[in-house]
């Protein structure tokens, strides 16, 4: 064993801790799912990083992606050592490592060109201890909410959930104190981190009034649910059991898992399935309806239209239309916010408050932390920033309120993820009202590229950050840039 073979696997070995790492710092980021794996790499940036791994060895940016620490990682990274052990040891005797002038190097060569299959193995093996503890985990769970007293509201959708479940908490807390109104911060909408948030505040839900829920010192459970598959939002229903359900809409977000629009609508309503009392539903959105007519549920069906928001207004910083007799300013624009607001409302006086106390409080809404939260920035421009994770319905509302100001108009914004079939036609729509404003549109990722250019033409800049960053050297009041789903944190930048 010479020193070039040692410097040589010393080199791969760090090379191959670096791919690993990458590999599994990608699969956190697709919460281990296999089918949300198989999404990412049918897009161009998926085939890419493929490509790369296997053939074009470690040429991807970063010193060294970092995966978050946590008790599921720590396992994966476990397996995957004693699968590299197993590997090395099994080749160790194999006959032709004899044969091989730099046995070392050859060894070293192997593992580190197997690593993607490996990590693939370990976050397979994963799902059975993590299956059992789910479990375990639902089911204390469900035993604490099983006798308690606490309102549990579900909300869900393919878009619109976190915003509603935003001005509900604001109003209930409004009315019965932040202290009485327990709810799911964030994203955290999956079935793990509901269990956890309800097992952490046992002692919410089993303190209540004398065994009985009252209207005047009620308690609240406001939980946001997400889904990427038939059966996830029933089964933290199960646990969760709802009494009431609010449905936003649903649309083609995340079909390619999903696999049919059929089976989203049927995921969807599995919680108007679940809920006890009463379902508050959008009846503006065609899918919604379609399933509310086809399945026999246990609670009472009440859809909420925006043809009950009388003169509707829809100004740069703010919505207001009438309801109940009441003048309601909603201190979010556009008709997305207040169609989503009105399943709030509604909800808000089920729980008892009335209308006066709704129209008070609702102007004092905070500010949306990524949904289309609005600044201005120091030469007068308005920046729209819609940072949340994007959804066709969301998006096009978006880019719908970037037309209404009068000035110069910039998008900045990447493709939507796992839209199956429905991919190019969401795409083309979403071109197409961006080229009726004569927008000038930043795309900064290859897929949907090609149909960008098409049809917005010369105003189609792609991934031109330089000419981006000149562009925004322009602009004056009147003019504004709305920055569109996840992007990259450099992008971020150029605007702090």
């Amino acid at each position: 064993m010479d020193f070039l073979e040692i410097a040589l696997s010393f080199i791969l070995l760090v090379l191959g801790i670096r791919t690993t790492s990458w590999h599994l710092l990608n699969w956190q980021l697709r919460e281990y799912r296999l089918d949300r794996m198989r999404a990412h790499l049918k897009t161009k940036d998926g085939k890419r990083d493929f490509i790369t791994l296997w053939y074009n060895f470690w040429f991807f940016k970063g010193i060294l992606p970092r995966p978050k620490k946590s008790g599921r990682m720590l396992m994966i990274i476990g397996t995957f050592l004693l699968l590299s052990s197993v590997l090395l040891y099994g080749l160790m005797y194999v006959e032709v490592i004899m044969t091989v002038q730099y046995p070392l190097l050859f060894l070293v060569t192997i593992w580190e060109r197997t690593t993607t299959i490996t990590v693939g193995i370990a976050v397979m093996l994963s799902q059975v201890p993590v299956g059992l503890a789910r479990k375990v985990l639902f089911l204390k769970a469900k035993q604490i909410v099983k006798n308690s007293k606490v309102k549990r509201i579900g909300i869900t959708g393919s878009f619109g959930k976190s915003s509603t479940k935003q001005i509900l908490i604001h109003l209930l807390q409004s009315k019965f104190g932040a202290q009485n109104v327990l709810y799911n911060p964030g994203n955290e909408n999956n079935e793990v981190a509901i269990a956890r948030l309800i097992i952490k505040n046992k002692n919410f839900f089993n303190a209540s009034s004398n065994g009985k829920w009252k209207m005047e010192n009620g308690k609240f459970f406001i939980v946001e649910i997400g889904a990427y598959r038939r059966g996830e939002i029933r089964g933290v229903c199960k646990f969760a059991q709802p009494h009431i359900g609010l449905l936003t809409g649903i649309n083609a977000q995340h079909i390619e898992l999903f696999g049919s629009q059929r089976n989203i609508q049927q995921a969807k309503f599995e919680l108007a399935e679940s809920a006890t009392e009463k379902v508050f539903f959008n009846a503006d959105s065609p899918l919604l309806c379609q399933i509310a007519e086809d399945v026999k549920i246990e609670a009472t069906k009440i859809p909420l239209s925006l043809s009950i928001a009388h003169n509707l207004k829809s100004e740069h910083h703010q919505s207001t239309f009438e309801m109940y007799g009441e003048k309601m300013t909603l201190p979010w624009s556009g008709t997305f916010f207040v169609s989503n607001s009105l399943l709030a409302i509604e909800c808000a006086r089920e729980a008892g408050m009335s209308r006066t106390e709704i129209a008070k409080s609702l102007p004092l809404l905070p500010p949306l932390d990524k949904a289309l939260n609005m600044k201005t920035l120091a030469n007068g421009a308005t920046l729209l920033e819609d940072l949340y994770s994007a959804n066709p319905d969301g998006v096009i509302g978006a880019v719908k309120h970037l037309g209404t100001f009068g000035g110069k108009k910039i998008f900045v914004g990447i493709p939507l993820r796992e839209l199956g079939k429905k991919a190019e036609e969401v795409h083309r729509q979403i071109f197409v009202e961006l080229e009726k404003m004569s927008a000038e549109v930043f795309w900064l990722k290859p897929d949907f590229s090609e149909l960008g250019q098409i049809i917005c033409g010369s105003l189609f800049h792609g991934d031109d950050i330089e000419g981006l960053k000149k562009i925004l050297t322009t602009l004056k009041k009147n003019d504004a840039i709305l920055l569109e789903s996840r992007l990259p944190q450099t992008i971020l930048q150029l605007f702090q």
